[in-house]
């Protein structure tokens, strides 16, 4: 029992911060081919009706694509303008199931419940809804998104059979099993698509030793983040964080309590930001810290904290006598309160981070101070 548990919960749990960036260019891309297929359905039921002008079906297909197309551009407006959450990847997989399950109650509504339980046209639409779920890289999506549509599909087929007491040649219960079972079978063959994906982006994405972003993986979320800022005028701030005298700390402790320090530093950052802030190895014993939708005096506080946290922080290391400790040095930069260029923030922030360095280690210096030129020696 203990072990069935343990599962559910790592199960529900949601999926590596890495995977985040990923699923939302995901989600952009479903939600452009949601709103495209939902036109271009539009205009043929729009065509065929002016061929077929008396048909009650096409009426309908037509009202359901009018509705499809406005829940497809809500839906793309929602990805283009809020910071990509998992949430957004529930909401978009219910309403695409949703969406066709809507449609075949309409039919069962107006008084046509085998145009609703045999439908060749929309039930297919399901398959679509749920095969683009491995795309949000959420396991979690695929499944709720499959349970839905089972759901919602038995509900359909079970206020047919009951409302117009239909027979049981008509409402062929094998059939209806067949399909519930297909529904079941494509959420799952979803979960297990989904998590083989999963595991080797996380793992290129990832450094090694501290588990953190590694530089690729960072940049790429990075720009990401810079360019939702600057579409939508929203502050978004780094800090770029060195450790100070790590040389001479190898030198004391060998590359075991070097490794050891830099593990420390990671874990100290990792439970000081926010959910929504991203931490990254840059390299060597270089960090950076993305915080988004924050000014420089949140960022500022932030950085004090982190600073204050590692600083804070015991080091156990196999031979030595007592714990070690170390420092860290950290510059920040922000926009668009400083006017600083989005694209150089970055750089910005690792000016002030040798700021610091030159004003003696073990302290946080943001955009009110004037920065060194790129290049200046640094000591260490």
């Amino acid at each position: 029992m203990t072990n069935v548990i343990s599962a559910t919960k790592r199960f529900w749990r949601p999926p590596d911060a890495t995977l985040v960036a990923p699923a939302a260019e995901g989600e952009l891309i479903i939600s452009r081919i949601r709103s495209i297929l939902a036109i271009f359905g539009l205009a043929v039921a729009l065509a065929a009706a002016l061929r077929n002008p008396t048909s009650t079906d096409l009426r309908i297909y037509q009202a359901m694509l009018t509705l499809a197309v406005a829940v497809s551009l809500v839906l793309h407006l929602l990805v283009r303008r809020v910071t990509y959450e998992w949430w957004v990847g529930f909401v978009a997989s219910i309403a695409d199931v949703t969406l066709v399950s809507v449609a075949l109650a309409v039919f069962l509504i107006l008084g046509t419940p085998e145009s609703a339980i045999h439908n060749e046209i929309l039930f297919p639409a399901y398959f679509y809804a749920l095969s683009v779920t491995t795309v949000r890289l959420d396991h979690r999506a695929c499944l709720t998104a499959g349970v839905c549509a089972s759901v919602q599909y038995i509900g359909v087929v079970a206020l047919a059979a009951t409302a117009y007491s239909l027979d049981p040649a008509v409402l062929q219960v094998e059939a209806q099993a067949v399909r519930v079972a297909l529904l079941i079978g494509m959420s799952w063959l979803g979960v297990l698509v989904n998590l083989r994906m999963q595991r080797p982006h996380v793992l290129s994405a990832n450094d090694p030793l501290t588990g953190l972003l590694n530089r690729r993986a960072f940049m790429e979320r990075w720009e990401s983040e810079q360019a939702r800022a600057r579409r939508y005028g929203r502050p978004i701030s780094i800090s770029v964080i060195d450790v100070d005298y790590f040389k001479q700390f190898n030198d004391r402790y060998g590359h075991a309590g070097g490794d050891a320090a830099l593990v420390a530093v990671a874990a100290a950052l990792r439970g000081r930001v926010r959910e929504t802030d991203f931490v990254g190895r840059l390299g060597g014993e270089e960090f950076v810290v993305a915080f988004p939708e924050t000014g420089s005096s949140a960022a500022m506080t932030a950085a004090e904290g982190l600073r204050k946290a590692i600083e804070e922080s015991s080091l156990v290391i196999a031979g030595a006598r007592g714990a070690a400790n170390v420092t860290v040095s950290i510059g920040v930069a922000s926009w668009p309160e400083h006017g600083e260029e989005i694209s150089r923030l970055l750089d910005r922030a690792d000016d002030r981070m040798y700021e610091a360095k030159l004003a003696g280690k073990n302290q946080v210096i943001g955009p009110a101070v004037q920065t060194t030129p790129l290049g200046a020696p640094v000591p260490y």
